[in-house]
């Protein structure tokens, strides 16, 4: 997608429904894809059903394939009558059925429907803004433009001299689900000092010859997660409950490939799924594709 600086909005589009809390506009029930809803030119009117849909927050999100694409955020999911054989889904539980331009589309749309939704009000005067800038900018009464903000974070593979990979469960995560470490960035921080800075801290674990990976927009809410690897030095075979930052990391353990793929077979671990950097960290490190996709559900950071 690109040509995000301007819409004409009396022109023909196609328009993407998205919740203020972030749920995505789907069809079809085993391999679901964004639902987009043709607008013929001069109709700027939100009619899925009878009563007509609300008021919402267009957003545009840039010239596709299909021509214009727009966002149209609602206040919540009973605000709209999908059409017969849609419904609302949870972008971090279908987005990795879908294909990469509806892909961006969805996650560009659900970052700005957050947005939108947390930053109402001026920070300055305390008044409600006004949507402007095809919805890319809120500007409130003294003429000050707000801007979408994005949080860094780094999440990252840390591998000791023995190639294992280290893993960690949440505090609130379900119990066997498991996933390399993440945090946010600190002010005065670089990237590099985040990564060792959030390992330390949450495995008590120090790492070196931190090198970058990639990075993936995660809007969940508002995050750019940048990726690394990490080595860490000789560990002991278990990392005891001291160790651990209590607070957000409820277990920590190091895998062999073998003793990862054993679990992963046995059901007794599950991963983040395909769409996330996280597993492509995990992936990487194994070397392709894990034995089984297992994903249990729950939170997740990457």
């Amino acid at each position: 997608m690109d040509g995000r600086p301007g819409w004409h909005r009396d022109g023909a589009h196609h328009r993407l429904w998205v919740t203020a809390g972030g749920s995505v506009a789907m069809v079809g029930e085993d391999s679901p894809r964004v639902l987009w809803q043709h607008a013929p030119a001069g109709s700027l009117a939100a009619d899925l059903d009878e009563d007509g849909a609300p008021d919402g927050v267009e957003v545009f999100l840039g010239q596709g394939a299909r021509g214009p694409l727009v966002a149209v955020v609602v206040p919540d999911e009973e605000s709209l009558t999908l059409p017969e054989g849609a419904a609302w889904q949870d972008l971090k539980v279908v987005g990795t059925g879908l294909s990469e331009d509806d892909r961006q589309a969805a996650m560009t749309a659900v970052a700005l429907a957050r947005w939108h939704q947390r930053h109402r009000y001026s920070p300055t005067t305390g008044e409600e803004t006004e949507v402007v800038a095809s919805g890319w900018v809120r500007r409130d009464s003294s003429g000050q433009l707000h801007f979408p903000r994005t949080d860094t974070a780094v999440i990252m593979a840390v591998v000791d001299d023995r190639d294992r990979l280290l893993l960690a469960r949440g505090s609130t995560w379900p119990q066997g689900r498991l996933s390399v470490l993440a945090g946010f960035v600190e002010p005065g921080e670089t990237l590099e000092e985040a990564v060792a800075r959030e390992v330390y801290e949450e495995v008590s674990v120090e790492v070196a010859d931190v090198r970058y990976f990639g990075s993936q927009p995660w809007p969940f809410p508002a995050s750019l997660m940048v990726g690394f690897t990490a080595q860490a030095g000789a560990q002991p075979d278990t990392i005891e409950p001291m160790a651990l930052e209590r607070d957000e990391i409820a277990q920590a353990r190091w895998f062999s490939r073998q003793e990862l793929a054993e679990a992963l077979t046995a059901r007794e671990v599950g991963l983040p799924g395909p769409f996330s950097i996280a597993r492509r960290l995990i992936e990487h490190w194994y070397g392709g594709p894990l034995p089984v996709a297992q994903e249990l559900r729950g939170s997740v950071r990457g």
